[in-house]
């Protein structure tokens, strides 16, 4: 049986849109020649494909638009990002005084992974120091660059403090990497733009703007590393609470027809929700009688039949 199908006709609507297919396809391409074929073909995929959705209540099914949910996916990765900058921006309005930190260290020419968990390691001691008791929390985000040399990685903090003096923090953060030349830079979020401004700018999509020559290697580079995170008063706050109730909206999956909750899986996972043996006998009635919103009986006496068994 077929669970997927091209969208046609396919719109690539307005021209920024158009922009992300086209880095999306020549992305699929780069991982394609790497030989890794399953990034490829979700990449390949994603927001082009149609899947086939069911309900285990009623029976019927319907078609959806497939998302690869890749880091390293153009259009995923901006869905979050612009989910994340909303987050984020709730995080701030939480906040008394709103801080963005950025910190660097040097160019790293070893294994990426052992970059970033020394730059997390650098951040964490420093978030131990005297100086940073001020800090309620917050959340980080760390990006990474792929140059010709090696790796350029650098963590943003947006952190709630009411004073932290840019020369003692720019010490320490020396002191902690003990090195010479350092780059640090604070900024206070004063006002409401201000808010908007860090916001978006802390939930950047790491792997948004990677030219696809070096998208492979980021994606390498990153694979399995945790980039975001909260901390502090904020560790692990839910966005329902941090937006006021009128604003808050949180989708649930419920089948359009029935109208229950957490009944609807993905076809292609019916081995998996029902077994290779049952789903088989699923699988006979859901052929002859239609898969674009129409009952398929017989299915709930399949299972009805199963468990009497």
């Amino acid at each position: 049986m077929t669970t997927k199908r091209p969208i046609t006709p396919f719109t690539l609507g307005v021209e920024k849109r158009r922009q992300h297919f086209l880095r999306k396809h020549a992305y699929a391409e780069s991982f394609r020649r790497a030989g890794l074929d399953g990034v490829a073909d979700k990449l390949k995929d994603c927001q082009e494909i149609q899947v086939l959705a069911l309900c285990q209540n009623c029976g019927k099914g319907w078609w959806i638009i497939e998302k690869c949910r890749q880091r390293v996916c153009p259009l995923c990765s901006y869905e979050v990002s612009k989910e994340r900058s909303k987050y984020i921006l709730a995080i701030t309005r939480k906040m008394k005084y709103p801080k963005l930190l950025t910190f660097t260290m040097p160019l790293w020419q070893d294994d990426p992974h052992d970059g970033i968990k020394y730059l997390r390691e650098a951040w964490n001691k420093l978030r131990r120091t005297k100086l940073m008791e001020s800090v309620r929390g917050g959340c980080y985000s760390i990006e990474l660059k792929v140059k010709d040399e090696g790796y350029h990685i650098h963590m943003h903090a947006l952190v709630d403090s009411d004073y932290l003096p840019y020369q003692k923090v720019f010490s320490e953060w020396r002191r902690i990497l003990d090195i010479e030349h350092v780059e640090i830079d604070i900024r206070c979020a004063e006002n409401q733009k201000a808010r908007e401004y860090v916001a978006k700018y802390t939930a950047k999509a790491a792997g948004y703007d990677t030219n696809e020559t070096a998208i492979v290697k980021w994606y390498l580079a990153t694979k399995g590393e945790r980039l975001f995170a909260t901390f502090g008063a904020w560790y692990n706050a839910k966005l329902e609470e941090l937006l006021p109730e009128e604003q808050v909206f949180v989708p649930k999956c419920i089948c359009p027809y029935c109208g229950k909750e957490g009944t609807v899986y993905l076809a292609r996972d019916g081995p998996y929700v029902y077994g290779h043996e049952i789903w088989q006998k699923i699988e006979a009635y859901l052929v002859p009688n239609g898969i674009w919103g129409k009952p398929i009986e017989g299915v709930k006496e399949i299972l009805e039949g199963e468990k009497k068994e």
